[in-house]
């Protein structure tokens, strides 16, 4: 391991302490406007959980199981309705990029600030498109089995970190150096994952993840520029060879 993971993780905690903008101002903020676009989804999809609840509790559904199919069928959304979800699922891609962009300034002692959460709308095409090709070839991997799928996903974690520091690349080329860097170093963040599973239980109370996030971002943004340092030293290695 190339990494000293309890080093990394004071270095995240570090950073927070230091950042110009809150962190936990900033998360709030990001997991209110979440918030409050998982209702609007829902609430264009009709998935309302209580309401069906108490539904198949009467006597009718009890008597016609098939009157729930029905009863779905008759208030299904319409087209209009999910291509308005569709465009929230990427407002909350655009809305992510902007905090681990915020999160990147703040390990990088930049000056950063809460209108940071936008920056994703500046590259908004190519931000997107990675998200639905990343998800295609996670699905395509999953086809064969769970394990290639998985493997996957982790083979194009950094991709959305090279977007937002490099612009101008292309999206395949984004995943391309994705998996370049990732090369040998699968294990290591599969393991970083492991560390934060109970942070990830904890945020299951609410307002938790105001500061699990933060935190977790940081950790992973740190672990990124470790990527970059190691890729860098040993391309100066191999120019010196």
């Amino acid at each position: 391991m190339f990494y000293n993971r309890v080093e990394l993780k004071a270095r995240a905690r570090e950073s927070m302490r230091h950042s110009a903008m809150s962190p936990y101002v900033t998360a709030l903020i990001y997991c209110a406007v979440m918030y409050i676009i998982s209702l609007l989804s829902a609430r264009l999809m009709r998935v309302d959980g209580l309401t069906l609840t108490q539904l198949m509790r009467t006597s009718y559904f009890l008597e016609d199981p098939d009157a729930v199919v029905r009863w779905y069928i008759s208030v299904r959304p319409g087209v209009l309705a999910y291509i308005i979800d569709l465009l929230l699922n990427f407002m909350t891609w655009l809305l992510y990029a902007g905090f681990v962009v915020f999160v990147l300034r703040m390990i990088r002692q930049q000056r950063n600030s809460l209108w940071n959460l936008m920056d994703g709308f500046q590259n908004f095409l190519k931000i997107i498109g990675l998200n639905i090709l990343t998800g295609i070839f996670v699905a395509l991997w999953s086809l064969l089995f769970v394990i290639p799928g998985i493997i996957a996903a982790y083979r194009y974690r950094q991709a959305l970190y090279l977007l937002l520091d490099h612009p101008e690349m292309g999206v395949l080329e984004c995943i391309r150096e994705s998996k370049r860097l990732m090369r040998g170093h699968k294990a290591e963040l599969f393991i970083l994952d492991l560390s934060f599973i109970g942070w990830a239980l904890l945020s299951i109370i609410p307002f938790v993840s105001v500061y699990t996030l933060p935190y977790t971002e940081s950790t992973y943004a740190l672990y990124y520029s470790c990527l970059l340092y190691t890729s860098d030293a040993a391309d100066d290695l191999t120019r010196v060879d």
